[in-house]
């Protein structure tokens, strides 16, 4: 026998006796098996040289292709990745589950793969280890608050780091030639690169489709990550080409700038990349945040000015009770006089750390006009705070004490928590709602989904009332998931003795569509746009009315 076919031999019995197995495969450089030893029947219906030169991904079920792809791409070299637990294709293994198990061996280009029969106790090992190997990128909201912490750690420990931009170009076409699986395939093996190289194996984010960013230590090579990278393109391109990648490194230089600072230069810095890519000009921190000085200094002091002037207006828009169309409360909308869009702005203090004078601005507003403007009328109004403002200590102590002049006002206000996803500390966030609530005032959740951290705020956050998110209404009509969803959270929220309104109503249809669900209340078009007086008539009458 050759030495060729001695090695070939030794690679295939040394992978197979690294796990208890049933199923033995071997996977060439082309992705199709070829070679399978073991109980291929049992598992697939069909012998193991019935299976040998069919694409190995196709004895999996679709749901779970992309998670075997990415054990081939993770996959080291004697190290073994696994065991996952996924199910087989309907057509192969009539959809039952399964343990997998890999590895690629020394002078290989092969992968070799080993599968088996599951029971309870290997299920759940299996599912421990592939929830810690699935890792997931960051997004941007996320992203900065990790960043911000890692940098405030770094400077405490005099430690040096640098955040590395990486972005792919033509990102379109390269998604066309390569297809969703290999583009699934690349996606997991970059999102492992860029965690395993971050400074605490979390701290990376997709910002945007195709651009990613890193904060690492500064013994991290860049020009390596970024070889790196073009090395995973070329492996997952059927072409051979490979694509461009573009990085470009932005030190961090913490020993120039305060705290305050840096937050405002990483927030800069990352919305100039999710707009322009690495062709932005910033390439310290330092820098940035010069240049976002530089570039806002008028629009800052204009956005000051708007604040400390209170120069913007309240708009009202109801929330109707969808049983009997009488309006339970109105929600307070702010509107900035002749100064381009509010949401905007609204977004701008954001960026620039003002979120909480502008709300406390707004509270100013609102109360004012519930002493001297709402005419002698009970309605219950909605004040909105951001998810950022909340979180903030000060702004909370100074909006206490505002409201603490004005306790007659309590019976009267809903504050509403917009922009919840930006809310990292939910036990301080909730401390606050329940000082709120034994003033007398009610709270609600703003944006509420089906989500993991939707259900987890409901969890943590004591909250009077939920919103369900927009999209949910838009779709309710159309979408069996989307209605089926909705009616499980509004049931889940009536045993919770809490009350759910439903935003963005437009149609008759789909207020009747939430009424059968159980949701009390509406808010949208269908009622009423904002207004910059509220009106007090029953909806359901003006509705008939107009139509």
């Amino acid at each position: 026998m050759s030495d060729e076919k001695l090695k070939q031999q030794r690679d295939r019995f040394l992978a197979f006796s690294f796990a208890s197995a049933d199923l033995f495969i071997e996977v060439d450089a082309n992705s199709h098996i070829s070679f399978a030893l073991g109980a291929a029947r049992s598992l697939t219906g069909i012998n193991e040289k019935s299976i040998m030169g069919q694409p190995w991904l196709d004895l999996f079920a679709p749901a779970d292709r992309t998670t075997v792809a990415g054990m081939k791409t993770r996959a080291k070299i004697a190290s073994r990745c696994g065991p996952y637990l996924v199910k087989l294709d309907e057509a192969l293994g009539d959809g039952r589950q399964a343990i997998v198990t890999g590895i690629k061996m020394p002078g290989s280009e092969n992968f070799y793969l080993t599968i088996g029969f599951t029971n309870v106790l290997m299920a759940k090992y299996a599912q421990s280890v592939q929830a810690d190997d699935e890792q997931v990128l960051m997004d941007k909201d996320t992203f900065l608050q990790a960043a911000k912490e890692a940098l405030d750690l770094a400077r405490s420990l005099g430690q040096e780091l640098d955040l590395t931009l990486i972005d792919i170009d033509n990102l379109d076409e390269v998604k066309k030639r390569l297809g969703d699986d290999k583009w699934e395939s690349f996606s997991s093996a970059i999102t492992h690169l860029l965690n395993s190289k971050s400074v605490d194996g979390r701290a990376a984010a997709e910002v945007k489709e195709g651009r990613y960013s890193v904060i690492h230590d500064r013994s991290i090579n860049s020009e390596t990550l970024k070889e790196e990278i073009s090395r995973l393109a070329l492996e997952n391109d059927p072409d051979g080409k490979g694509f461009n990648v573009e990085s470009k490194t932005v030190s961090a230089d913490l020993s120039s700038l305060s705290e305050r600072d840096t937050t405002k230069a990483l927030i800069y810095t990352i919305n100039e990349f999710e707009r322009k890519g690495t062709s932005l000009t910033i390439e310290s921190l330092n820098s940035g945040f010069k240049t976002y000085v530089s570039a806002n200094a008028q629009k800052i002091l204009q956005f000051k000015t708007m604040v400390e002037q209170l120069n913007f207006d309240l708009h009202f828009q109801p929330i109707v009770d969808l049983d009997s169309g009488d309006v339970a409360h109105f929600e307070m909308l702010s509107r900035f006089k002749d100064q381009g869009s509010t949401q905007e702005w609204i977004i701008f203090g954001e960026d620039i750390g003002m979120a909480a004078d502008f709300d406390i601005a707004v509270c100013e507003r609102a109360i004012n006009y519930l002493l001297y403007k709402s005419q002698g009328h009970r309605t219950k109004f909605a004040i909105n705070l951001s998810g950022q403002s909340i979180q903030n200590e000060q702004f909370f102590k100074t909006l206490h004490a505002k409201l603490a002049l004005n306790k007659n006002l309590a019976e009267r206000v809903i504050f509403e928590i917009t922009e919840s996803t930006t809310i990292q500390d939910l036990d301080m966030v909730n401390h606050f709602v329940k000082i709120l609530q034994n003033d007398g005032y009610k709270v609600c959740l703003d944006d509420f989904g089906a989500g993991s951290a939707s259900f987890q705020y409901l969890h943590r956050l004591h909250v009077n009332y939920v919103k369900i998110d927009g999209s949910y209404t838009k779709k309710i009509l159309t979408s069996e998931r989307d209605a089926i969803m909705v009616k499980n959270l509004s049931q889940m929220c009536r045993d919770l003795n809490i009350n759910v309104i439903a935003e963005m109503i437009e149609e008759e249809e789909q207020a009747e569509r939430m009424r059968s669900y159980g949701v009390r209340y509406g808010q949208g078009y269908l009622f009423a746009r904002p207004q910059a007086k509220p009106e007090y008539e029953n909806k359901k009458r003006a509705v008939k009315n107009v139509s």
